[in-house]
This record gives structure tokens, sequence and C-alpha cells, in this order.
């Protein structure tokens, strides 16, 4: 009953909707992964370190919708690979990124997968986990609640948790019964391939596939707590943030208006800052690269000044075979629960 592609447009209506929105007004509260029940956001990043903002210490090296050129050229890659920015990925803890049932937990990528239901055609995934899980098929889960570790892997390919987000546990097309390709996952496999042809005639969104990052940020920034609040939550510098310091806008760089008031803020780690909009891109956008993100938040930076920073900066630490970026890296991520 999950394979309909009609699920699409009802999870897109669900989420934000295909265009980049700007959220005020609305709460962002993502709690650490040490954080209590109570504190505990609506959404969050899927991995993490206890004691720590969820995503912080990570980056993803290979982003949603860019060409999978290291490990299989010539293919879109469905969802993010996140990796430790220092140190090996394996045994980092993986978190649901909100509340949902668990449909799927079993093997077929090297480790095991978990799929969580989280609305009618609204899935994520987790791969590359190790084979003790912390949850079973039909368990109900909370969002920051730990679902494993990244596994440790005995072949070539670095450490790393492959996540997704997407309107679908199978496809006809894709993972369904009657497969276009032949990926080794085969008929009536829920985890899906991973990769996608880019000969392909559809766009992954056009497949049911999202931009994870998106998806999440603007639902972080959606969970509404008062709407006559003058700040929506507050942000964080990363540990390692990618830039000493920013530019603080008057709209985001999406916007003309970016290009007036511009000035320069100093990055500290773990420096909080109130929230108070967020603008995030398509979650089915259309581009092919990392240069399709946009996370950018509205922080008052000093009493009476406020304005425009990046979050989530494209990178090209790693490229496709036309030189675009693939990597996305955090300048800041959502605070709530921190002391």
């Amino acid at each position: 009953m999950h394979s309909r592609l009609l699920g699409w447009f009802v999870a897109l209506a669900l989420i934000t909707g295909s265009a980049a929105a700007t959220v005020q007004g609305a709460a962002l509260t993502q709690a650490t992964p040490a954080a209590n029940q109570e504190a505990r956001s609506q959404w969050n990043y899927p991995i993490g370190r206890r004691g720590r903002p969820f995503g912080d210490g990570f980056w993803v090296r290979h982003g949603f919708a860019v060409e999978n050129t290291w490990f299989n050229p010539g293919y879109w890659h469905t969802g993010e690979d996140w990796y430790a920015l220092k140190g090996d990925t394996a045994g980092a803890n993986v978190y649901a990124v909100s509340d949902g049932t668990v449909v799927y937990a079993g093997a077929n990528y090297p480790g095991r997968v978990v799929i969580v239901e989280h609305a009618e055609a609204l899935f994520s995934m987790y791969g590359h986990l190790d084979p003790r899980l912390a949850v079973k098929v039909g368990q109900r889960v909370a969002a920051g609640e730990q679902l494993g570790t990244v596994l440790k892997r005995g072949d070539k390919i670095p450490n790393h948790l492959h996540f997704e987000l997407r309107t679908f546990l199978t496809t006809r097309i894709v993972n369904g019964s009657r497969p276009r390709y032949g990926f080794r996952c085969g008929r009536n496999c829920p985890p899906g391939p991973g990769y996608w042809p880019i000969r392909a005639p559809e766009l992954l969104t056009a497949l049911g596939w999202l931009n994870p990052t998106h998806v999440i940020a603007g639902k972080a920034a959606g969970t509404a707590q008062s709407r006559r609040a003058t700040t929506i939550g507050h942000v964080v510098v990363a540990t390692e943030p990618v830039n000493a310091t920013v530019t603080v806008r008057q709209a985001p760089a999406t916007n003309a208006a970016a290009v007036r008031g511009k000035r320069r803020l100093q990055l500290q780690a773990g420096q909080k800052f109130p929230v108070l909009a967020v603008h995030v891109g398509a979650t089915a956008p259309s581009g092919t690269s990392a240069e399709a993100y946009e996370v950018w938040y509205k922080l008052q930076v000093a009493p009476g000044n406020a304005g425009w920073v990046q979050a989530a900066v494209p990178g090209t630490q790693e490229t496709g075979r036309d030189g675009r970026g693939s990597s996305v890296r955090f300048n800041f991520l959502p605070a709530a629960g921190q002391p």
C-alpha cells in the first residue's frame, strides 16, 4: 500500500511543499541526544554524539541528488552519507529523526537497515548499521531515540551512515514488483538501491526521494509552540564550523536584497544565538549538486542587530565529474535542550 506514487504528492503537502519556504514565528526545538524525552524536538538530524547537538562533529560527504562519483559514477545519490569530521564514523549513534513506527529492520546493504514510517507516505531510512540494532519491526520510536550505531565495515568503503527521506517503502519501478534496473536490492526490497542512473528520464524527486536536510530543517522550524514569541528558538555554532567568520545579510543569499548591508560575524564554537526566522530550500529540488542545498537562519546577533546567516554550506571536498560540489557542512545547528 506504500508503493503508490500518489503518496509523493501527499507527502509534499505534509512537509513544506516543493518550493523554498521561510518560517517565522514557529518554534525550533531540537534537543541534544542526551536531553530527556520532554525536551526532544519533533525533527532532528540522524546522527550524533551524547551530550552534543544532533549532527555536531559530522558532515554530509555525499549529498542528495549528487553524482555518486567515487562509488558509482554515472548515478545520482538518493540520500545523504554522513561522516565524522574527525576519526572513524563507526560506532557513532544513529537516531530517529522524528516520531514514527519501525517498518523494516533487516539486512541488504553492508550491515543492517532500519526504516521508520512517520506519516502516510513519509519514511526515513538508515543504512550501514551495526547488526546489534536497538529497535525491531513494529516498535514505536520517538524523535531522537537511538536506533543503533554505524557499522565498522570490512571492505574498502569508509564507514558512514547512508540516510534517506522518501515518500515510499516500496514503489514498483524502484524497489517493488517490477524494478527497472538490475540493482542488487531486487524485487520488493524496502532498502532500495541507494543510487539511480543519471540517464534515467526522471529526477529522483519525481520517484519520491526528498532532500533530507531541507525536510528536517523545515520541519524543525515548523514545530510551533507560540506564534507570538519574539524568537523561535536558538542555534549553536558547530564545534568545528566551516568558517571562522560568516557574512550577515539582510536576506538569504537566494534573494537579491542579500547584497545590501553585509557585515561579518566572528564564530566561536558553542556560542548560541536566538533565531527569528528560518529559510529552507525545496523539499523536492530540481538541482543536482550540493549547490541546491539552502538552509539559512535569521539570527539576533546583538541587541537591535539581526540578519541572515548560512547554516548548511555546500562544499567541493567531493565533486561530480562536472566539477560541481557534492558535500555539505554546517556552521550552525539547532540548540534547544542545551543548558
